[in-house]
């Protein structure tokens, strides 16, 4: 009887010793799996690509597109074509408005194509035949002597979009019946971006979520179904807008509402666990206005900066005036410790961005390998 007890108790000691191995053997499966899906999640980067109107933003998705896709299809070339056709349409409109400001002589021949583009929106056109009748009336309108005038003379006292002095310069080759845009040109192509839309692309091991969400108000309030997951914020600022008001309110300096837009999503609560890496962008059209238009006129604080160095001129004038946007931006952390990751860009420039969104995905994906527990 004593025999059997302990023979059974050998029994019970052994099932459950295979028992605890069984759950072993699938707790740390679990944990395996649970790793391995970790390890995923950490290698599917959110990247979440904001900015105001105009800012840049679209141009640097746009680079992306170019630097880690296979680029942009034909049917994307096309619309792209008429976006490029559309942008002179655009700018013409302020210079025909610019000819009458400067009380610049018209010719007689040149006054009805005149007053047509200084009311002219692309959608008027939209009937010419886009190889032949638009193209031309785009050529005559350049070659109008009150034209030549204001491009040459006083250009740079007019409110024109920043891809003005591309397309007046590569005219002559986009102006052609058989025209197909390069990828340049495509990067210069200005459109605002309605809507959200995605890149999804490999970088090293990892994929790279880009998500590009437009800039204007009216977009704004979509961006908040876009939060969840996010690993960094991708902020673009044009240093160039200073002096320019928004469009959809012209009260409001765009530079105030870039401040301001970046300042509420910092201390987003959802986005607290998010890198934040900013691109001051336009840096080439930036260092050229300040010597034509001064910063200080359009923000106060910094012509007190200047008070104490009145003499400030080229480079010196360039680096006061970034580090000034800097500090601007750097104030909204308040007692915050999270960095702000800061890069001077030129978005136009497919080397200049390579390089920087290189080192900008290196802070990226080591916080976001940090954060998971797999260094």
């Amino acid at each position: 009887m004593v025999h059997e007890s302990v023979d059974e108790a050998k029994v019970v000691e052994k099932v459950e010793i295979i028992v605890r191995k069984i759950q072993l053997q699938k707790s740390q499966a679990i944990d395996a799996e649970l790793k391995k899906e970790a390890i995923n999640n950490i290698r599917i980067v959110k990247v979440l690509l904001l900015g105001t109107s105009n800012s840049g933003k679209s141009t640097v998705a746009k680079q992306m597109r170019i630097l880690h896709t296979e680029g942009f299809t034909e049917a994307e070339k096309i619309h792209y074509k008429y976006m490029v056709h559309s942008n002179y349409i655009d700018f013409f409109s302020q210079i025909a408005k610019g000819i009458a400001k400067f009380g610049i002589k018209v010719a007689p021949k040149e006054r009805e194509l005149v007053a047509t583009f200084e009311q002219a929106y692309y959608g008027q056109f939209m009937n010419l035949d886009q190889a032949d009748d638009l193209i031309s009336l785009i050529r005559t309108f350049l070659e109008f002597a009150c034209v030549k005038e204001v491009i040459n003379e006083r250009l740079n006292e007019l409110d024109v979009p920043d891809n003005t002095e591309y397309l007046l310069e590569n005219a002559q080759r986009i102006l052609t019946e058989h025209y197909s845009p390069t990828h340049d040109d495509i990067i210069h192509a200005r459109a605002a971006t309605k809507g959200i839309y995605e890149i999804i692309f490999a970088f090293r091991e990892f994929k790279i979520r880009l998500i590009d969400v437009g800039g204007q108000k009216t977009e704004r309030r979509k961006w908040i179904h876009c939060f969840e997951g996010v690993a960094a914020i991708l902020f673009i600022v044009s240093l160039s807008c200073y002096n320019q008001v928004m469009e959809e309110d012209s009260q409001i300096n765009q530079m105030s509402d870039s401040i301001e837009m970046f300042k509420t999503m910092y201390r987003n609560r959802f986005l607290r666990s998010s890198s934040f890496i900013m691109f001051l962008n336009k840096k080439d059209i930036f260092a050229k206005k300040i010597h034509q238009i001064p910063m200080e006129q359009f923000l106060p604080k910094f012509g007190d900066k200047m008070k104490a160095n009145p003499n400030l001129s080229g480079d010196e004038l360039y680096a006061a005036a970034l580090d000034f946007i800097k500090q601007m931006f750097s104030s909204v952390r308040r007692q915050d410790k999270r960095q702000i990751y800061t890069h001077v860009t030129n978005a136009t420039d497919t080397r200049n961005i390579d390089f920087v969104f290189n080192a900008t995905c290196d802070i990226i994906l080591a916080k976001n390998i940090k954060s998971a527990g797999m260094n």
